[in-house]
């Protein structure tokens, strides 16, 4: 998977990855970057579980 691939429109989100991929490029720790990694896939799912308990509208789901 190639972040460089996936393009932010909002300026804001823009400037916001940009602080967070310098943050993990000067990780050394390993066992850290795989906590860091854990955790933003568990804040991923949770994110989809309240939107859905919202009743949030997801494309992904329309499709199918």
């Amino acid at each position: 998977m190639d972040p460089n691939s996936i393009q932010l429109t909002n300026l804001n989100k823009s400037f916001e990855y940009e602080r967070i991929a310098r943050d993990i490029d000067s990780i050394i720790n390993i066992d850290e970057l795989k906590n860091f990694a854990k955790s933003f896939a568990k804040l991923y799912l949770k994110q989809q579980e309240v939107l859905l308990e919202l009743k949030w509208p997801n494309p992904a789901q329309d499709k199918n």
